[in-house]
């Protein structure tokens, strides 16, 4: 290897005016000395003696790359300055009579339609003068202001100009600007106009924002002279979506009848825009003063139908489940948790609970009060069919045998927050299981006054009748169940022996039979049964032992198609008559009795099915037994009734 592989730049001196070098001044010589590859050495020789630096010998180290924070900057400053000043401008941008002296290299560096024009081989990268067409000069300045500057200064007056260049341009960083702008602008009086423009320049972020702000304030928007100039098809947009927030459908029509008359040739289509309204979900008495007064729902034969659907509705209760269509159902696509009624179990008092709470979705922490029952009960059942609750047998008075079983039955209809007496059971029931299957309701097993009871009857709600269908196998009462697929599975409970507290009784409604499948691993009574998918939970409970009785904290589930049960996670504290619903694959134990604290509890814990966890335990407002509860979809402004 050579002494030096440096470059040698004493060539290079600095020389006089006639070319000879001058004495005595020589430039720095910088030796690299190089070994396998590697720089060991950095040597900087200033030609003073005594003055010499060396680096030979050290450690490199990685190679680092550094960047100066305010260089961006302050090459934008320098371009905008060559702009002011004149300088380097090699292209005139023209408009109508606006022009306006640019920077090809920078407007190519910042807009792909400029790119294109400029480095595609296209005829205006020849040219001196460029015509644009199709946006306005004052949305070219913003943008080439911006392009200069990075900065774009907005207001209503002007958004629409510089939307309009920023898409046309391609200049996605001005259209993100401008999609924020409009977003902060959001009003009742700017909303329509704002959606406007999503629509035409195809902005489906703001467009989203647009409709979630129009959801919650539709009827104050109804209100603004814009829209009465809204195309149909955004107006029946809105009137048919679930997410429209705190309107009734009376309002709902009152707006959609000020956009009809606004101009008579809409009447043609009155009903595209009226068969969004749902006129049976609103009371009689609005139907009769407020809606078949308007001459449109006389006139138009299909409006005509659709107040006479809403009035037969009302007229026929027990046929309403044959009457379902998309105007009876809520507008909510948010499945709450529904509670009904619960005991405390007090010594001296034998009242029961006649409140109604829901918990409105998953990620809520706090149950709130819905309404009332017209009478109360702990211990009953309930089930859900078209979003109706029918709440059945349990207990009017607190009882701690089956002495206080009842057979009355109600139907509660969170559409118009009414209840409906219908047909009772043919047995009281109390501590027994209700389980909708194949459109009809199940009461099976449970106790009253005559003892515990193996009969199940059948409630068919078109003809509102109960017959009995093939008994169980054993008397049971405190069991669980639920459906899964096309049967009914009924566990554990009360029987004749301690293997009764184990057995698995599952019900076919096509053949009318039951059947013995594979017993729990644990045995339990006044425990909760739920499916989600192919499994079916069985959770908490008691056992009794001798003269006490213990928690079942034990949880497992069973897969019909193996016919086995198998063991997961238990839960954190013991319940046992406690109310149980699933909601969005997460199992709700809500209320019911400890027996390790000898005292009811507020307690709800959540299973999350999926990840096999108990999840952060929430709380009911009251301690209670005896809950019952389902999922259900509630009116949007059922917390404020």
């Amino acid at each position: 290897m050579a002494e030096s592989d440096g470059v040698d730049f004493a060539s290079d001196q600095p020389r006089n005016r006639l070319g000879s070098p001058l004495r005595g001044v020589t430039r720095p010589v910088l030796g690299l000395r190089k070994e396998r590859g590697a720089v060991l050495g950095l040597r900087a020789n200033t030609g003073v003696r005594g003055s010499s630096v060396t680096m030979e010998g050290c450690s490199s180290g990685p190679a680092r790359t550094k960047e100066s924070p305010s260089h961006s900057a302050t090459l934008l400053q320098g371009l905008s300055v060559l702009r002011a000043q004149g300088q380097l401008l090699d292209v005139v941008l023209a408009i109508n009579e606006e022009r306006f002296q640019v920077h090809r290299a920078v407007l190519a560096a910042c807009s792909d339609y400029f790119r294109a024009m400029f480095t595609g081989g296209m005829r205006e990268s020849q040219q001196d003068t460029i015509e644009l067409k199709g946006l306005s000069a004052r949305g070219l300045k913003h943008i080439i202001d911006f392009a200069y500057s990075s900065e774009v200064t907005l207001d209503l007056d002007c958004i629409q100009d510089v939307l309009g260049a920023a898409v046309f341009l391609q200049m996605v960083p001005v259209v993100e600007l401008c999609e924020e702008f409009l977003k902060s602008a959001m009003s009742v009086e700017t909303c329509l106009n704002i959606g406007q423009m999503a629509t035409t320049f195809s902005l489906s972020s703001l467009k989203e924002s647009v409709d979630a702000f129009t959801f919650r304030h539709f009827l104050q928007i109804a209100e603004e002279e814009d829209f009465l100039h809204i195309p149909m098809e955004r107006l029946v947009f809105f009137l048919e979506s679930n997410k429209l927030k705190n309107c009734s459908e009376i309002e709902l029509f009152h707006a959609a009848i000020r956009w009809l008359q606004h101009d008579e040739s809409r009447r043609a289509r009155a009903s595209s825009v009226l068969c969004h309204v749902r006129f049976p979900l609103m009371r009689s008495s609005e139907l009769v003063d407020s809606v078949q007064t308007v001459d449109i729902m006389v006139e138009d034969v299909l409006c005509r139908q659709y107040l006479l659907e809403a009035f037969n509705y009302h007229i026929l209760p027990f046929r309403q489940h044959d009457m379902q269509s998309p105007r009876t159902l809520i507008r909510s696509d948010v499945v709450s948790l529904i509670t009904f009624g619960g005991t405390p179990y007090t010594d001296n008092d034998r009242t029961v609970s006649t409140k109604v709470y829901h918990l409105p979705d998953i990620t809520s922490r706090q149950f709130k009060e819905v309404t009332e029952m017209e009478v109360g009960c702990s211990h009953a059942c309930v089930a859900a069919l078209d979003n109706f609750v029918y709440v059945v047998g349990g207990q009017h008075l607190q009882y701690r045998s089956g002495e206080g079983a009842v057979d009355s039955c109600y139907r509660y209809d969170p559409h118009l927050n009414q209840w409906l007496r219908i047909q009772p059971m043919q047995e009281a029931r109390i501590q027994f299981q209700l389980h909708m299957l194949r459109g009809q309701l199940y009461a099976t097993g449970g106790r009253n006054r005559s003892g515990s009871l193996s009969s199940v009857e059948r409630y068919c709600p078109k003809k509102n009748e109960w017959t009995f269908v093939e008994p169980l196998k054993r008397r049971v009462w405190g069991h669980a169940g639920t459906p899964c697929g096309e049967k009914l599975y009924v566990s554990g409970g009360y029987g004749v022996s301690l293997d009764d507290k184990k057995t698995l009784h599952c019900y076919d409604p096509v053949s009318d039979q039951w059947e013995f499948r594979a017993p729990m691993n644990e045995p339990r009574v006044l425990h909760a049964m739920i499916h989600t998918g192919e499994r079916v939970y069985a959770l908490g409970g008691r056992m009794d032992h001798v003269d006490r009785c213990f928690d079942v904290l034990a949880v497992e589930y069973y897969v019909p198609e193996r016919d086995q049960w198998t063991t997961v996670s238990p839960m954190r504290a013991g319940q046992s008559e406690a109310g149980c619903c699933l909601l969005e694959r997460k199992i709700y134990i809500v209320g019911g009795y400890n027996w390790h604290l000898n005292n009811v509890t507020s307690i709800v814990q959540v299973y999350n099915t999926e990840t096999d966890e108990w999840e952060r335990d929430l709380h009911f407002p009251e301690s209670f037994a005896g809950i019952a509860c389902t999922p259900i979809i509630l009116p949007q402004n059922a917390a404020q009734r």
